[in-house]
């Protein structure tokens, strides 16, 4: 009789997570709809493997279906070099009715910059018929790679050389910065991109900001046509302040750029068209999923209608229960040993830990992008279960009726390695944390797991909070409990816990166009503390951290007592 009560609760509860599972993977509604082809979109058509970096470049049969797959999507396509492959999409964006800007890739190396630019001015003169514009240079003076006159030396060149309207491409701060470049231009490029801001703009903030800059540079260069030449929002990666990265505001931020450009009269290249994975290697997550189409060439929102952030969240919650399932069972198949409030309580923290692991386990894969990084992923996942096991094992064992609780030295080392490892992480965002994604998913076992076997012995094992959350006694059972440096540990963990919403003052601190627009601290300082506290994300790190921080403290303030 009572194995049929372990079997129904383990079911009820397997079926409760599928349904979290749903929950949190339903469709969300997104308000606005934009059913037309974009006028443009940049067109780099990297996939897994394959980068500029490494000099891995895509090959023309898969440069042809990218195009082909673009066709009724947008009227144009934006390249970044007249190199390195891309010689061919004028000739195949004209098979496919494309209009093509393309561009030379400028930057330190001269010998370089001169096959970039030999090369547009040969396909521009080859194929009038499908390149409409050409782009000398992108985002060159912001990374400081030339000057103003070596690039202006560049586009003098190319305009010489060519029948079709040139520019250059940058921040649109930069055409402020450097004026002169705008003179030597036939329409001027600039990026609108309010995640990137030196002050980030949130997605609801975004249709006022892209009409402002755009009006700003029409009033400082009047007569002059303006292309806005990247705009556009990351699905996956870190939030920048109030400026979130999911798949709702990706589609809120596109089709409210659609939706704006159409109203004002903008032209508007959107930025990208396929996810990049070798971008992660420079601008960390973030960097990889700007795209509107994913590595497997899927679409990753429509223009209209609701947005799923998962698909196959079936897949995944199914998973997640066969785990938390089997995990259960294989302790709960002695029931006699059990009373039935801990076999429905072991069957839920089973099916909780599983959903963490799986949940980590997805976000591992699918910021990984390359070799390397799978295999890093799938240590950290292999981590991450033997914790879960650890836990859930000395969790199941303890509850047994007259049992001692159960012991494992290999559970205290492996907390005290997530508290130094979650220490170091906030002091990288804290001191270069731009590129570097806020790491709340890679520490839901130790947060989350070890707080709720914490409060498991606190509440049913009838132990002083000390003693029920103490890193040396979580495992230690019938052996000798060990403390370890609880003092040292509790003051690092406290001190990332201020630092890393700070983290986000910094960033913006530094940023140049801040300073530039916001010269006095005393009108800097209420923006500073304004965004410390306006990234939910980072907010719930420090959170996490403050909650790791428990064991340490606990475990010292026992020693103290002693």
């Amino acid at each position: 009789m009572r194995l049929l009560t372990v079997l129904f609760v383990v079911a009820i509860t397997a079926l409760s997570s599928l349904a979290g599972w749903w929950w949190c993977n339903r469709p969300i509604p997104v308000g606005l709809t934009f059913d037309e082809p974009f006028p443009s979109v940049s067109f780099a058509p990297f996939r897994r493997g394959q980068s500029p970096i490494s000099k891995t470049y895509p090959p023309p049969a898969q440069i042809d279906e990218d195009l082909k797959s673009l066709v009724g999507v947008t009227k144009g396509v934006r390249t970044y070099t007249a190199r390195e492959g891309l010689e061919i999409v004028p000739e195949l964006a004209r098979k496919y009715g494309i209009e093509v800007t393309h561009s030379a890739w400028l930057g330190a190396k001269k010998d370089v910059n001169e096959k970039e630019v030999q090369n547009l001015i040969e396909a521009a003169n080859k194929y009038p018929d499908s390149i409409k514009r050409v782009i000398v240079g992108n985002e060159v003076l912001l990374r400081q790679d030339l000057k103003p006159d070596e690039l202006i030396a560049y586009i003098r060149q190319v305009r010489a050389a060519v029948k079709q309207p040139v520019s250059y491409a940058d921040v649109w701060a930069f055409y402020l910065r450097y004026p002169q470049v705008a003179e030597e231009v036939d329409f001027i490029t600039i990026h609108i991109l309010p995640y990137w801001e030196d002050e980030p703009i949130g997605v609801d903030g975004a249709a006022e900001h892209i009409v402002k800059i755009y009006r700003m540079i029409q009033e400082k260069f009047p007569g002059k046509a303006i292309l806005i030449g990247e705009a556009g929002w990351p699905t996956r990666g870190r939030n920048r302040g109030p400026a979130a990265v999911n798949m709702e505001n990706a589609a809120q931020f596109v089709r409210t750029l659609t939706k704006v450009s159409k109203e004002n009269g903008f032209d508007y290249n959107v930025v990208e068209a396929f996810d990049q994975p070798w971008k992660a290697k420079m601008e960390g997550t973030v960097g990889a999923f700007w795209g509107v189409v994913d590595t497997h060439r899927d679409v990753k929102f429509s223009m209209s209608g609701p947005v799923q952030t998962n698909p196959n969240w079936l897949t995944h919650g199914s998973l997640s229960v066969l785990l938390g399932s089997v995990a259960a069972l294989a302790f709960l198949r002695r029931a006699a040993l059990y009373s039935c409030r801990r076999i429905v309580l072991l069957a839920v923290f089973a099916q909780a830990l599983a959903a963490l692991v799986v949940w980590q386990a997805l976000n591992a894969q699918l910021i990984a992008y390359s070799t390397f990084e799978d295999i890093w992923a799938a240590l950290r996942v292999a981590l991450h279960g033997a914790l879960a096991w650890l836990i859930f094992k000395t969790t199941a064992l303890s509850l047994r009726k007259e049992a001692p609780l159960a012991s494992s030295r290999w559970g205290e080392r492996l907390v005290i390695i997530y508290g130094v490892c979650a220490w170091a992480v906030t002091m990288l965002l804290f001191f270069n944390g731009r590129y570097r994604d806020i790491p709340n998913l890679e520490f839901l076992v130790p947060c989350f797991g070890l707080t709720a076997w914490a409060l498991i012995r606190f509440w049913v094992l009838d132990l002083p909070w000390r003693k029920a959350f103490a890193v040396g006694r979580l495992f230690a059972g019938s052996i000798p409990a060990q403390l370890g440096p609880a003092r040292e540990m509790t003051w690092m963990l406290a001190v990332a816990v201020v630092l890393a919403p700070l983290s986000e003052s910094l960033a913006l601190y530094l940023g140049e166009d801040f300073q530039s627009m916001h010269p006095l601290f005393s009108d800097q300082l209420p923006m500073l503390a304004e965004i410390a506290i306006a990234n939910g994300e980072m907010l719930v790190w420090a959170a996490m951290v403050a909650i790791m921080t428990l064991p340490y403290l606990a475990e010292w303030r026992l020693a103290r007592k002693k």
